[in-house]
């Protein structure tokens, strides 16, 4: 049995992947202290990483499990700013959801460790951590910190067969912020290869997938899901055409 806890699961990309988990028929612990509503089927826990029901509800969960998956899907999204216009607070905020990603990290290997059954650690990243947003830097640089961690978790516990890997997102079609980009979102769109942003259940989806053993040999890799926005060198409608 596979035990999949959602670390961030009262947010938008957090309930989808917990509804995705349910899908696949899997034990699913979705982890939020701002859940308000338990979904059908779904085991719930609100609390924080930091706090000691957070370990003590892995270890009990984690009991009879054959693999457990962790997706951390968590994360503040600050204002926009301008990196002339930014505080130390905003500095403070990234640096708080580090914090929060290396508590995560550490009490589920942990936990996993000692369960002695092997398991994976999924970190939703932005391509932002490394093709920055222009007003977003302290999210970026939150982002660019969660996917250090998680090669060093990598190199550390692999060898208990506890793997670690980031699914490095691109703008989604159904989020707010894709929603905010107003009469600027055909033009956004076109930069996409693909033609389109992913769905939301489609990063759900791949979420669940990335998370799983088949993937496990990407330990400690980034795997990117964004139509091929970030592979071009320039958008086409700018590209100077072959003579």
């Amino acid at each position: 049995m596979i035990l999949r806890v959602i670390v961030g699961a009262a947010g938008q990309l957090g309930a989808a992947i917990t509804t995705a988990s349910a899908r696949a028929g899997d034990r699913t612990l979705a982890v939020d202290p701002l859940i308000t509503e338990a979904p059908p089927g779904i085991e719930v826990l609100r609390a924080g990483v930091g706090s000691p029901s957070f370990a003590d509800a892995l270890d009990a969960a984690l009991a009879g499990a054959t693999r457990g998956e962790l997706i951390l899907a968590g994360g503040r999204v600050p204002p926009l700013v301008r990196v002339p216009d930014a505080t130390s607070h905003h500095v403070e905020a990234a640096l708080a959801d580090i914090v929060a990603t290396f508590q995560a990290l550490s009490v589920f290997a942990e936990s996993v460790k000692s369960a002695a059954i092997g398991g994976s650690m999924l970190l939703i990243s932005t391509v932002g951590a490394r093709r920055p947003h222009r007003y977003m830097a302290g999210y970026d640089a939150a982002r660019a910190g969660m996917e250090s961690l998680a090669r060093s978790f990598a190199l550390a516990y692999a060898p208990h067969g506890i793997t670690t890997r980031v699914l490095a997102v691109g703008p989604v079609a159904e989020s707010a912020t894709s929603r905010a980009d107003g009469d600027l979102t055909d033009a956004l769109v076109r930069l996409v290869p693909l033609g389109r942003y992913p769905r939301l259940d489609e990063v759900a989806n791949a979420a669940i997938t990335v998370a799983s053993a088949a993937l496990d040999c990407a330990n400690g890799h980034t795997i990117t899901l964004d139509g091929g926005l970030t592979v071009q060198l320039r958008p086409v409608d700018i590209e100077r055409a072959p003579a």
